[in-house]
């Protein structure tokens, strides 16, 4: 039901923004009696639609947060199945979000990332983070003893690294200190990098990510630190980087925003059969006395867009109030909603649960003894228990959304499973397997097994018994797992319809601000409708800018295919493998086949008299690899041709089929103009307006674009070498004779011979077709790849043609009525506002 009604929200959000993209950027810059609030509402207006439409096309988005040292990186590496996978910082005072999204693969393997994309903040993000620092660094002031911040006289990065300066010198509170440092590391990384590298988007490879996500610790004796031993400002960038080097991406760090990972993870160790999908984020450690304030921004700022909260509590020190205090930032970013209908609870480290205070190990041991054993009577004797459970149940609504956990006894268990397997890097793999390493962990494992176990004899409903045997299975990873895909089946995709909802809501107040704006113009005496004939060219020309994007956006997807539908490159290897399988060679071959075996007997008789040229055997039979190249040759350049028929002949029928369906709108646009109007247009409205109906044309008849691509593919075709694709050893340079077959009668008598010629020549048959067609497939493809890049091209040309035509609202009417319109005139960007203020998420959306 959900992604049913997100898919009326995208529709909604998307039918918004295509009606502002045919609007003036500043339409109170057209006319004089244009109020300028529309210029804000409309921008109010896209960014809002953009929101509903981003979040109903996104996967559930799950938040990752934890106290310091909880042990989140790892919980969420054993997750993934591979321990030291994720780049992050080693950096206690630093870190960043990190979105991983995951994708199933079928096999056992070893789970592998890719595809690691670094996003920079935006100018706008960068100063809501500098205002959120400054107010974070207003309130250690204070608390230091210092005067606040004068804020009115910081007016430049400069100004404030100067008054950084001050109150370092001023004071040696390490708190303050931690975010001066911060603050002045923030600016100096703006002001060399900002300009050219905020709103960027980077690949990296692997390496860069783990060298350049892992920062050199800074020092931490602060408070004997002076000022000008902070690290200097970098030397500022004059354009932006074409790549991202190790260094570059440590010296930016600050100004990132978050950093995707691509996760491939074998369905052996976490099946997604099924499950709606999501992303993990994972949000920098929270909570440590210098926690950065860069990182708390960024984290509640990411927190408003997620719709399930993993919450990792540190179970090596239960009882900690700097949970309560992540909980009451992560409440007053949601402010009105229950968050605990949305928190999953997590206790790390549990295997390092503080016992040794209540008799250790002992009070543990006499409990496992009992028959009769009772939840009450386990949590009174053990209140470091009882301490931890209750803390984790304040942050949910329902018990069974907590899971205790210990990510090491996790990853010991998918390492045993394989050995082809790695859960994790060998530096990891070697601390695992060390001994002694895990000694501890595993024995309490067992002891609360059994703990539990006594629990459900008891009691089978009894909650913490349950609890532990989850703990005890693989260190709750399974059933944490479980919980994360049931969670966002039952509540984040409603949560996720819910926040869509909101956001199209915002729409709806913005569209009846642009309907009080258009009554207050109509309110001057503009006019209110346009002729006929205008709007249905209007219309015609976004319906066929409609269709070519969604043509341009279905590139790629589909392999190039004939009339019948069938891929061309499958018709292409059916044809060779039919012409290989009928070669004569092969008749000739297993005819002389006897009980599997090849004679090359001589003739005798009447047949030798006749054929007989000297005893020598006959030619006409291949007895070794190159007699085969001949046939070989002429039979792939045969079909290297044919190939290149059935392409261009799909290239054809491809823009037939793309001219049939845009049919309607081609008669309803030849209907108002002629080709003969081009000279006319440039000389009334100018070269740019004439070029612009010049690509209205092209973009009318896409069969007018057969011949420009087939002549600019052929130019740039590249022919299949049979002699280097010929899989067979031929005679060169280097070897007098190339492979010599079994039943060749000049095979040396040492050499062992198969007693299955048949079955020789058949792989002999297979091995040939198999080369050949993996490189005509090949070369097919090749095309393929080209003919899109060319189609990709032209619609380059035309898309942007009809989005800039519909802007044109003097030509367009010129175009309906065949002349220039009078001075006062209704503009077209009127007529769209209205449409734009009078839809809702309810109504059938002509989104053509």
């Amino acid at each position: 039901m959900e992604p049913d009604k997100l898919g009326r929200f995208k529709e909604y959000g998307e039918f918004i923004l295509r009606k502002i993209d045919s609007v003036p950027q500043y339409p109170s810059k057209q006319e004089d009696w244009v109020p300028a609030s529309l210029d804000d509402c409309l921008l109010r207006l896209r960014s809002a639609a953009q929101k509903t439409v981003d979040l109903a096309t996104s996967p559930v988005k799950i938040g990752v947060m934890g106290e310091f040292s909880s042990g989140k990186t790892l919980l969420l590496g054993s997750l993934i199945g591979y321990a030291d996978a994720l780049p992050v910082s080693e950096n206690p005072t630093t870190g960043n979000v990190t979105a991983i999204h995951i994708i199933p693969q079928d096999d056992f393997a070893t789970t592998q990332l890719s595809n690691f994309t670094v996003e920079y903040l935006s100018h706008e993000g960068v100063h809501e983070c500098l205002r959120f620092m400054l107010g974070e660094a207003n309130k250690r002031t204070t608390a230091a003893g210092l005067p606040p911040i004068p804020v009115s006289k910081l007016n430049s990065g400069t100004d404030i690294i100067s008054w950084c300066e001050e109150a370092w010198n001023s004071s040696n509170n390490l708190e303050l200190r931690y975010l001066l440092r911060e603050l002045v590391l923030f600016l100096r990384a703006y002001q060399a990098y900002g300009k050219v590298m905020c709103s960027g988007h980077y690949q990296i490879d692997a390496t860069t990510a783990r060298e350049g996500l892992q920062l050199v610790e800074q020092p931490m004796a602060i408070q004997t630190l002076k000022f000008e031993d902070l690290p200097p400002a970098h030397i500022r960038l004059p354009s932006p980087p074409q790549r991202l080097p190790t260094k570059l991406l440590q010296n930016s760090f600050p100004l990132i925003r978050r950093v995707d990972i691509d996760v491939k993870i074998s369905r052996e160790i976490w099946d997604f059969a099924g499950a709606a999908k999501f992303i993990l984020i994972d949000f920098p450690g929270l909570g440590a006395a210098n926690s950065g304030a860069r990182d708390t921004f960024l984290s509640l700022r990411e927190l408003a867009e997620v719709q399930t909260i993993l919450v990792l509590l540190n179970g090596k020190s239960p009882g900690s109030d700097r949970a309560n205090k992540i909980f009451t930032m992560m409440q007053q970013q949601r402010p009105g909603q229950d968050l605990k209908d949305l928190i999953l609870v997590g206790v790390g480290r549990f295997d390092q649960l503080p016992l040794d205070s209540e008799g250790g190990e002992r009070e543990l041991d006499h409990l496992i003894e009992d028959s009769h054993l009772e939840e009450e009577t386990v949590l009174q004797k053990l209140k470091v228990l009882q301490t931890t459970i209750d803390g984790a149940a304040a942050f949910t609504t329902q018990k069974d959304r907590i899971v205790l956990l210990s990510p090491l006894l996790g990853l010991a268990e998918l390492a045993k499973r394989s050995s082809t397997v790695k859960a994790g890097s060998p530096e990891f793999l070697a601390n695992l397997d060390y001994p002694d390493y895990l000694d501890r962990s595993k024995r309490l494992q067992q002891k609360w097994e059994l703990l539990s176990e006594r629990l459900i004899e008891s009691n089978t409903r009894s909650y913490l018994g349950r609890q532990l045997g989850y703990f005890s299975q693989d260190g709750g990873l399974s059933k944490l797992r479980e919980l994360i895909q049931t969670h966002v089946a039952n509540h984040g995709l409603k949560q996720l319809h819910e926040d869509t909802k909101r956001a199209a809501d915002v729409v709806s107040q913005q569209q009846d601000h642009l309907k009080d704006i258009i009554d207050e113009i109509h309110e001057q005496g503009i006019p209110t409708g346009d002729s006929p004939a205008f709007i249905e060219l209007r219309f015609v020309v976004e319906s066929l800018d409609k269709i070519y994007r969604n043509f341009q956006k279905d590139l790629g997807k589909e392999p190039l295919k004939d009339r019948r539908g069938v891929v061309v490159s499958d018709v292409v290897k059916d044809e060779l493998t039919f012409r290989i399988l009928n070669w004569n060679q092969w008749t000739l071959l297993f005819n002389k086949a006897n009980n599997g075996a090849i004679a090359l007997a001589e003739s005798k008789g009447a047949a030798g008299k006749l054929f007989d040229r000297g005893n020598r055997v006959n030619t006409s039979l291949p007895t070794k690899s190159d007699d085969f190249y001949p046939v070989f040759e002429k039979t792939v350049k045969e079909v290297e041709d044919f190939a290149r028929d059935r392409i261009q002949q799909a290239v054809v029928d491809l823009l037939s089929q793309l001219s049939n369906h845009i049919a309607l709108e081609r008669e309803q646009l030849q209907a108002f103009f002629h080709p003969e109007m081009e000279q006319e247009i440039e000389e009334k409205f100018g070269f740019e307006d004439a070029d612009l109906f010049y690509k209205l044309l092209l973009g009318c008849d896409p069969n007018e674009w057969k011949e420009a691509i087939i002549a600019e593919i052929s130019s740039k075709d590249k022919t299949v070498a049979p002699e280097i694709i010929f899989p067979l050893a031929r005679q060169d340079d280097k070897h007098n004779v190339g492979q010599i077959f079994d039943w060749a009668p000049e095979k040396s008598q040492g050499l062992p011979r198969s007693s299955n010629h048949q079955l020789l020549v058949l792989r002999l048959r297979d091995e040939i077709t198999a080369s050949a067609s993996l490189h005509l497939v090949q070369y097919v493809s090749e095309v393929n790849q080209q003919i899109n890049s060319e189609l990709e091209g032209i619609l380059d040309q035309i898309i942007p043609s009809l989005q800039n035509l519909s802007k044109k609202e003097t030509l367009l009417r010129y175009l309906a009525a065949g002349e220039l319109p009078s001075e006062i005139q209704i503009p077209t960007w009127l007529q769209i506002i209205s449409e734009m203020a009078a839809v809702s998420p309810s109504d059938d959306l002509d989104l053509r």
